[in-house]
C-alpha cells in the first residue's frame, strides 16, 4: 500500500482494471494490453487528465484497441467443451476419492450415492454454461449476473447430493481411490499447463487487474481442501 503514495491518481481508478478485463475478454495478450496501458499512462501524466476524460468510458476504448491490434491464438484456453470435461473429472472424482477413505477407515466399500452422481452431471452442465457465457459474466457492469452464475453452480454442485443420500454405486475402496487420483491429477496437470497470460503494469511490474499469487492459489485450493477433508475422514471419532 506504501508505493501507492507515490502513484498517480489516475493509477488508483477502476477505470484501469475495467480497461484490463476488457481486452482481455477480447483475446488480446497480456503484452499488448501492458503497451496499451503504458500509452494510457504516458498520455495522462503529461495532459493531467483522468482516463475516462482522455479515453471515455474504458470498454468502448477497449473495443476500439483490440481493433488495431490481433487477438492472441487461445488453443489453449478455457473453452466450455474443456472446462466441462475439467468440472466433470473434478465433481465425478472428489466424491469418488472421500467415499474411497471414508471405506478404508471403515474396512468397507466405497459407496457413491445418487446425488454425488447427479451432481457431478448438473454441476457439469452449470459449469460449462458459465464458461459459455463468461464473456457477458466477467463484463465489470454484470456484477448481479455473477452473483446469481455463482449461486447457480454452488447450488447445482451441492443441492443434489443433499436431497438424495441413498447409495448409488459400491466399489472397492482402494479402486475409489485410485480412480479418483488418477482423475484429480490429470486434471491438476491440464489446469497447471495452461499458465495465465499477465498482464504486467508497465510502471510497477504489478500483475493486473489480479495479484500474481491468485493463480497458484486457485490451483493448490482443491488439493489442500481435500488433504484436510482426508484427515478428518481418517482420524475424527466414530471412524
Amino acid at each position: 500500500m506504501i508505493k501507492n503514495l507515490f502513484r498517480p491518481r489516475h493509477l488508483l481508478d477502476p477505470w484501469r482494471d475495467n480497461f484490463v478485463i476488457a481486452l482481455i475478454l477480447r483475446n488480446i495478450s497480456g503484452g499488448q494490453i501492458g503497451d496499451a496501458l503504458a500509452q494510457v499512462d504516458a498520455h495522462c501524466t503529461d495532459s493531467g487528465e483522468e482516463p475516462e476524460e482522455a479515453f471515455g468510458d474504458p470498454v468502448v476504448y477497449a473495443t476500439s484497441v483490440a481493433e488495431q491490434v490481433r487477438p492472441v491464438d487461445l488453443a489453449l484456453s478455457m473453452s466450455p467443451l474443456r472446462a466441462g470435461m475439467l468440472a466433470l473429472a473434478v465433481l465425478f472424482a472428489v466424491p469418488t476419492l472421500l467415499s474411497g477413505v471414508s471405506g478404508l477407515a471403515r474396512g468397507g466399500p466405497a459407496e457413491l450415492s445418487i446425488g454425488s452422481l447427479v451432481g457431478a452431471g448438473v454441476g457439469t452442465a452449470a459449469i460449462t454454461l458459465v464458461v459459455r457465457f463468461a464473456s457477458v459474466l466477467k463484463d465489470p457492469r454484470q456484477r448481479g449476473r455473477r452473483f446469481g452464475a455463482i449461486w447457480l453452480l454452488l447450488g447445482a454442485m451441492t443441492g443434489p447430493s443433499i436431497i438424495w443420500t441413498s447409495t448409488a454405486v459400491e466399489l472397492s475402496a482402494w479402486l475409489s481411490v485410485g480412480i479418483a487420483a488418477v482423475l484429480l491429477a490429470a486434471t491438476w496437470v491440464s489446469l497447471r499447463a495452461t499458465g495465465p497470460d499477465v498482464v504486467v503494469d508497465p510502471l510497477t511490474g504489478d500483475s493486473l487487474p489480479t495479484p500474481r499469487w491468485i493463480a497458484p492459489g486457485v490451483h493448490w485450493l482443491l488439493p489442500v481442501t481435500l488433504a484436510v477433508a482426508i484427515l478428518l475422514i481418517l482420524f475424527m471419532p466414530g471412524h
